[in-house]
């Protein structure tokens, strides 16, 4: 029974990725298809600029412009519910015992998601962690699932996301 469940949880991690795979190439698509577009019309977007040195040279402008990838809600749900959330709930002790110390890393987590949001003396944090960048959420799972994988203590857990806080200088619990 518990292999059938490792199986049904590898095999949900690799369909997540996937799907992430998907996605990826569903907006480098996008991103060669406005392109080509932009390129359609090259000649309207130039325009007179300064070098470096001083020259007057010819730019085109919209091709300048970098295009990001656009915000995706469900990937961002799929990540912060269905791996980052529930590798925790499966991996941080259960208990009344416990509580404190998972207060304590979800906070950290939060403060990391939330880009230093971390929660007021009225209980406010003033950010949500759901709304996160992607780019965030995966560096924070990469933490949370290398310190599932070395098997480490709490203790470990809430360092390494106290590190990540202190780099991005997100303060401390005290500030």
């Amino acid at each position: 029974m518990a292999e059938d469940k490792n199986k049904k949880e590898q095999l949900s991690k690799e369909e997540l990725l996937k799907r992430q795979r998907e996605e990826q190439e569903r907006r480098k698509q996008e991103l060669e298809q406005a392109e080509i577009l932009m390129n359609a019309n090259s000649d309207k977007e130039e325009v007179f600029a300064f070098d470096d040195d001083g020259d007057l040279i010819v730019k085109r402008e919209i091709a300048d412009i970098t295009l990001e990838a656009i915000d995706n809600p469900q990937e961002k749900y799929e990540l912060y519910y269905k791996v980052l959330n529930k590798m925790l709930l499966n991996n941080l002790p259960k208990g009344e015992e416990f509580k404190q110390v998972r207060e304590y890393i979800y906070e950290e987590k939060n403060t990391f998601l939330t880009r230093g949001h971390r929660i007021q003396k009225d209980g406010r944090r003033g950010a949500d962690g759901r709304m996160s960048y992607i780019p965030d959420i995966n560096e924070i799972i990469n933490v949370v699932s290398s310190w599932v994988v070395r098997r480490g203590t709490l203790f470990d857990l809430y360092a390494s996301l106290r590190e990540l806080n202190i780099s991005k200088g997100y303060g401390t619990r005290e500030d």
